[in-house]
């Protein structure tokens, strides 16, 4: 190495930054694959509606129950409690939405239910005949029953039999709750019980309390972000290890770095592939914003009824712009570091067996970090948020997500981008000392120790 050129000259950065976009658009694999991502991220949100709807029309058409089409003639209930008093308080049984005629009405009918008086003919469920249906409510010290019944070889159905028993039981509830001389909006709101869903701890409660993000949503942005972090490393480290080891192969190296510095060559790559995917993300966030809107203004369907979590870039907009930047500072940040970690290993592939075992090297790294950041997003500790914070290479991946949810603050984030710029400065000066000297070697594969070794000669 020529003692009095600067190391660290980026001479010939355009050149390479120019020919490795070039190169990137011209591969097929990677063409394909920005298209693949662009559709997907373009349809991800009406094709997971499409399913929820299948899924909910399924639902409705297997559990759904049409008074019309029951194959029952008869409904006898004895109410022990003598709480209903006729039919219209049950009259959910023989109102049907399907026809508005009640001439043309099918199966059951005002006069097919029979309450308190009108049910004496039936003693008991060996009365019962194929087509009718017996509901008993009792009541115990446990609180109230209701039990449907049916004969032995009845041709009413399971689930129409469970159905009947449902209505009969919601109307129950309500007229019980009406004989209580309770006004409408009481008994509306008695009737839809205690919801689970919001009983929170308390930590939720406050993070809630205090416009921050609870336990789940946490660990749902930490999962969506780590995914990207990931994806963006794992698209660029293939391509930049590839094309070092290619170009060490074929010996156009040689060439290059008469006209080119060293580190202008591996910048120029690392930033080739971080446009590429920031063109990529770009897109991908285009197609999604642009189906959002189709779904929205021509269907009426507002995002939350489709929109996914997981790998979602709502995260950039639902935390404003500053939370937008600390975000993005994170991608860029993993990216150089990753970039050049996979340039000072691409440098050491002799032959095209060796590429997989320095891509191997590069991605265990990475997806340590990316399952981490879930296990901290499970977790979500004070004390672990914090740490996975500060200490990289994890800090790329968890950092700004603790930050923009309220784990952490502004000082721990400024913190975590001082330690993660330290860290990349250190890998840059690392590949600026050694990479002439990787590429130039015919040696075999050199092991980590050999590369710092290599920065010092």
């Amino acid at each position: 190495m020529n003692s009095r050129e600067n190391i660290y000259s980026l001479k010939g950065f355009d050149k390479v930054f120019k020919f490795t976009m070039k190169q990137t658009f011209k591969n097929k694999g990677y063409r394909a694959s920005f298209i693949i991502f662009v559709l997907v991220m373009t349809f991800m949100g009406p094709i997971q509606y499409v399913g929820q709807r299948a899924g909910q029309g399924a639902a409705e058409e297997g559990f759904g129950f049409d008074p019309s089409s029951a194959a029952a003639d008869n409904i006898y209930i004895y109410d022990n409690t003598q709480t209903l008093s006729g039919a219209k308080d049950v009259k959910a049984l023989y109102e049907s939405e399907s026809k508005s005629d009640e001439s043309e009405k099918e199966g059951l009918t005002e006069k097919s239910i029979h309450i308190g008086e009108n049910a004496t003919d039936i003693k008991s469920a060996d009365d019962l005949k194929d087509n009718d249906v017996m509901v008993v409510i009792d009541v115990d010290k446990e609180g109230y029953k209701v039990s449907g019944i049916v004969a032995k070889d009845s041709k009413v159905k399971v689930d129409e039999l469970d159905s009947i028993s449902e209505i009969v039981k919601e109307s129950f509830d309500k007229k019980r709750l009406e004989n209580a001389n309770l006004d409408k909006d009481s008994v509306s709101v008695l009737s839809r019980g205690v919801e689970t869903g919001s009983v929170k701890a308390e930590s939720d409660y406050l993070a809630e309390e205090n416009k921050n993000v609870a336990k789940m949503n946490y660990m749902f942005y930490m999962l969506g972000f780590s995914m990207i972090v990931f994806i963006v490393v794992s698209m660029s480290t293939s391509f930049i290890i590839t094309s070092v080891t290619e170009e060490k192969q074929s010996k156009l190296v040689e060439s290059l770095l008469v006209s080119v510095r060293p580190m202008a060559l591996l910048m120029g790559k690392v930033c080739g592939m971080l446009s590429y995917v920031v063109l990529l993300l770009i897109a991908g966030v285009i197609g999604s914003n642009l189906s959002n809107m189709v779904m929205k203004n021509a269907f009426g369907i507002s995002k939350e009824e489709f929109g996914g979590r997981g790998f979602d870039f709502s995260i950039f907009k639902d935390f404003g712009i500053t939370g937008g930047i600390a975000l993005l500072v994170s991608i860029i940040l993993a990216f150089l570091l990753f970039g050049m970690i996979s340039g000072l290993f691409g440098s050491t592939c002799n032959k095209t067996e060796d590429i997989q075992n320095a891509t191997g090297n590069v991605m265990t790294i990475s997806m340590l970090c990316y399952f981490a950041a879930i296990a901290v997003g499970a977790m979500d500790k004070d004390i672990v948020n914090m740490l996975a914070s500060i200490i990289p290479p994890f800090s790329f991946f968890v950092a700004p997500v603790s930050y923009v949810t309220g784990r952490i603050e502004l000082p721990i984030l400024l913190v975590s981008y001082v330690l993660q710029i330290i860290l990349v400065v250190l890998v840059i000066r690392l590949s600026a000392r050694s990479y002439r000297n990787l590429l130039l070697s015919d040696s075999g594969t050199p092991k980590f120790a050999t590369i710092l070794k290599s920065s010092k000669g």
